[in-house]
C-alpha cells in the first residue's frame, strides 16, 4: 500500500487531491493500492467518493497529523507528500523511515530526505535545493519538467479524441476550487465584453459550491445570458474541456488539464509564485499569460485575438500537448516502483498493460 498525504480545503484548492487521485490511478497499474490522507474537507471527500477512491485517512485540523499518518503508514511501502507548506525534518524522517518517500512540489529544505522529489516546473529555489546533501544514505532523484505533471488518464484520452466542438463556440471559465482572489466575476465580464465586440459565443463557468462566489453566479450568468454554472466535480472537468474552444483559467492544475486536452488557455495569476509556472508555458506558446496585473479589457482583447486566428489556437493546443501529454502520473509511478524495488532488492514491478509506455 502507498499512503498519499495531501492538502485539502478552500485555502489550498483541489490541486493536491487531483494529483493524488492521478498517482493512485497510475500506481494501481503496478498492483499498488493507494490511500489518501487529508483533512475532512467536504468538497475533497466528495471528489474521492465520486472517483471511487478508497476511504481516506482523516486528519482533523485540531490534532497533530503525524501520529495518525504513522499509524496509517505502518504497512505502507511508500509515502507521498503533497503539501503547500514546507515539510518539516521530523515529518520527513518519520514518514521515510523504512519506506520510499516521494515529495511533490515542496520548496522546503527537508525534501533532501526523500527518495524522489517531483517538481514539474522547478522554481529557482527548487533548483538550488538540488544541491543539498542527501540524508540517511538516500540518493535524491528529481523529477523536473512538465512531462511529470500527474494527471488522470481521462485527460490524455480526451486530448486524443478531441474533435468537433459545439456551435456557438464555448469559452470555459474556471478560477479553481477556491477562487480566493475573486477572479470569476471580472473574468466573466471580460468574456462578455469580447462577445459584444466580435462574435456569438457561449460561456460556461465551473465553480465550487462552497466558494464565496457560488451564490452570486446564477444572477450574473442570467444577466450575461451564459450557460448555467457547472459544479466542480472530478469527472466533469474533462467533459467541459472537451467541449471548449478556449479556456480562461487561473494558474493551477486545470491549466495542465487543459493542455493535455489540447485546449488553448488564457491564464491569470494570483501570486508571484504563479508567474514562475506561467512564464515557461507562455514562452513555449502553450498558453497566453496575462500575468498578475490583468483587467477585463486585456482579457477581452486576448479572447478577440485568439478567436481571430484559428491557426494560433490550433498551434497552442499542439504546444500544450507537446509539454503535457497526460502520462506524467505513469512516469512518476514507474520511478517510484523502481525506487521501491531497489530498496527491497527485488525486480521492478511490471506495470499493467494499459500503463506500459516505452517513453516512461
Amino acid at each position: 500500500m502507498v499512503l498519499c498525504w495531501v492538502d485539502a480545503g478552500l485555502r489550498v484548492g483541489l490541486g493536491p487531491v487531483s494529483r493524488g487521485l492521478a498517482l493512485a490511478e497510475a500506481l494501481a497499474g503496478y498492483g499498488l493500492p493507494c490511500r489518501l490522507a487529508l483533512s475532512p474537507d467536504p468538497t475533497a471527500l466528495a471528489w474521492l467518493r465520486l472517483a471511487g477512491a478508497r476511504p481516506p485517512v482523516l486528519l482533523p485540523d485540531d490534532e497533530p497529523a503525524l501520529p495518525r499518518l504513522l499509524a496509517a503508514a505502518a504497512r505502507a511501502v511508500a509515502v507521498i507528500v503533497d503539501l503547500k507548506r514546507p515539510l518539516t525534518g521530523r515529518e520527513a524522517q518519520a514518514l521515510g523511515a523504512g519506506r520510499g518517500l516521494l515529495v511533490v512540489d515542496n520548496g522546503g529544505s527537508n525534501v533532501a530526505a526523500a527518495d524522489l522529489v517531483l517538481a514539474p516546473l522547478a522554481r529557482d529555489r527548487e533548483r538550488d535545493l538540488r544541491g543539498l546533501r542527501p540524508e540517511g544514505g538516500r540518493s535524491v532523484q528529481w523529477l523536473v519538467g512538465p512531462a511529470y505533471v500527474p494527471l488522470r488518464r481521462v485527460f490524455r484520452l480526451a486530448g486524443d479524441l478531441r474533435g468537433a466542438r459545439p456551435s456557438p463556440p464555448v469559452v470555459l471559465v474556471s478560477m479553481g476550487a477556491c477562487d480566493p482572489a475573486g477572479f470569476t466575476l471580472p473574468a466573466l465580464e471580460g468574456v462578455a465584453l469580447a462577445r459584444e465586440r466580435v462574435m456569438s459565443l457561449a460561456v460556461r463557468v465551473v465553480a465550487n459550491r462552497r466558494a464565496p462566489v457560488w451564490q452570486r453566479l446564477p444572477g450574473v450568468l442570467r444577466r450575461l445570458d451564459a450557460l448555467p454554472v457547472s459544479p466542480l466535480r472530478p469527472d466533469d472537468m474533462v467533459t467541459e474541456l472537451a467541449a471548449a474552444e478556449l479556456a480562461v483559467l487561473s494558474m493551477g492544475v486545470t491549466v495542465y488539464e487543459a493542455m493535455a486536452c489540447g485546449v488553448p488557455a488564457i491564464v491569470v495569476g494570483r501570486a508571484r509564485g504563479d508567474l514562475a509556472h506561467m512564464r515557461p508555458l507562455a514562452a513555449a506558446g502553450a498558453i497566453v499569460s496575462l500575468g498578475l496585473q490583468w483587467s477585463e479589457e486585456r482579457l477581452a482583447t486576448a479572447i478577440e485575438e485568439l478567436f481571430a486566428s484559428p491557426a494560433r489556437r490550433a498551434t497552442m493546443g499542439l504546444a500544450g500537448r507537446a509539454l503535457v501529454d497526460g502520462r506524467g502520473a505513469e512516469r512518476v509511478a514507474a520511478r517510484l516502483a523502481a525506487v521501491m524495488a531497489q530498496r527491497t532488492g527485488t525486480s521492478a514491478i511490471p506495470p499493467a498493460p494499459e500503463c506500459a509506455d516505452e517513453g516512461l
